[in-house]
């Protein structure tokens, strides 16, 4: 691995708090779209259901 060395503290907690940042973005875009499939697919399910219901 490549080592930095880093000039003052100043760079490397703007480092550490920009991968936060992006780690957090991350996690929040990853959940939202585990959430929308979760949706989908329960509600495919139900309209589904609903549909075969109607249709007897």
């Amino acid at each position: 691995m490549d080592q930095r060395e880093w000039d003052d503290d100043s760079a490397y907690r703007s480092a550490v708090r920009w991968t936060r940042i992006t780690m957090a973005f991350a996690l929040v875009a990853t959940l939202l779209l585990l959430g929308g499939v979760a949706v989908a697919v329960f509600g495919m399910s139900l309209l589904l259901d609903l549909l075969d219901s109607l249709s007897r």
